[in-house]
């Protein structure tokens, strides 16, 4: 049974009348009654009967015209929330980012999205940017804030914010002076950073691994205050991006920038070639126009 046939069997149940149901539905009286026959033979039933003037539901008419009903219904109600997805009247949306970067920089950003479209229900998950890479990538989150490079080209990239990873070090430190400092440096001294699960530590790593150094490192993990304090208290290395370092900071801190230089940028990323929801759009877009002002 198609749509069309259904609305023909609630018009004649509303109507109770042949004619006036045609009127209703703009087709001619011969054309209702045909397709009430076709109808009536596929469900293999009679569908109305005939009382003086009136077309009155039989026991399988007041089924069908209780289940149309129903099925009106939804079908509006799923007009309603299509025009409402699109005009961003509801929705959902849901962005990966590392712990790091959602204090620093989206707490004033989201605000603004679910200010501006307060029926929206944002989602946020925090772990490292290679774990928010694989989540992307399987569907789990919509897109997710990580560093780069991005290892994956099942990923699009829209980059937000260029900096650089440094050495955090106390006034007092030896090195204060210095200008800068390379990688051969921390060869022999322990220094504290981000653990396995931070796209940095990887590029910390290869840049290890192509000076075939073995790197003493203190303390590693994932809280930027308690590795920020434990270097203060300690008098480690502290090597991180270097907003990090500045903003975490207890106190005064020097912080050497690498040569060459480590480069830290975050980007944005999202599916290739997979659909986005009315809600993604609206929070990429958002994020970068945000962004935008920090060049």
């Amino acid at each position: 049974m198609e749509l069309r046939e259904l609305k023909y069997i609630a018009s004649i149940g509303k109507k109770q009348n042949m004619a006036q149901a045609a009127q209703e539905l703009y087709i001619s009286q011969q054309a209702l009654y045909k397709s009430l026959r076709k109808i009536e033979d596929e469900l293999g039933t009679t569908l109305f009967y005939r009382r003086e003037n009136e077309l009155l539901p039989t026991d399988t008419g007041q089924i069908v015209l209780e289940k149309s009903t129903k099925i009106f219904k939804y079908i509006n109600q799923m007009h309603d929330e299509i025009a409402a997805t699109k005009n961003l009247e509801q929705g959902k949306v849901c962005i990966g980012l590392p712990s790091v970067v959602a204090s620093m920089y989206m707490p004033e950003p989201l605000i603004q999205f679910q200010k501006k479209y307060p029926n929206i229900s944002l989602r946020t998950v925090e772990t490292g940017g290679n774990a928010l890479a694989g989540m992307v990538t399987a569907g789990t989150i919509d897109m997710a804030i990580i560093m780069r490079p991005v290892y994956m080209d099942t990923l699009n990239e829209l980059p937000l914010i260029r900096n650089q990873v440094a050495a955090g070090i106390s006034p007092s430190h030896p090195w204060a002076k210095r200008s800068f400092i390379t990688i051969k440096d921390l060869e022999n001294t322990p220094f504290i950073t981000f653990d396995e699960t931070f796209n940095m530590r990887a590029q910390l790593t290869e840049r290890f691994n192509a000076e075939h150094i073995y790197p003493k490192i203190a303390f590693e993990g994932a809280n930027c205050q308690f590795l920020s304090d434990l270097s203060a208290l300690s008098d480690n290395i502290l090597v991180l991006p270097r907003p990090i370092i500045e903003y975490y900071a207890r106190e005064p801190v020097v912080t050497l920038p690498f040569k060459p230089a480590f480069i830290w940028e975050l980007t944005l990323v999202y599916p290739k070639n997979t659909f986005l929801s009315t809600a993604s759009k609206a929070l990429i877009r958002h994020i970068q126009e945000y962004f935008s002002l920090f060049d």
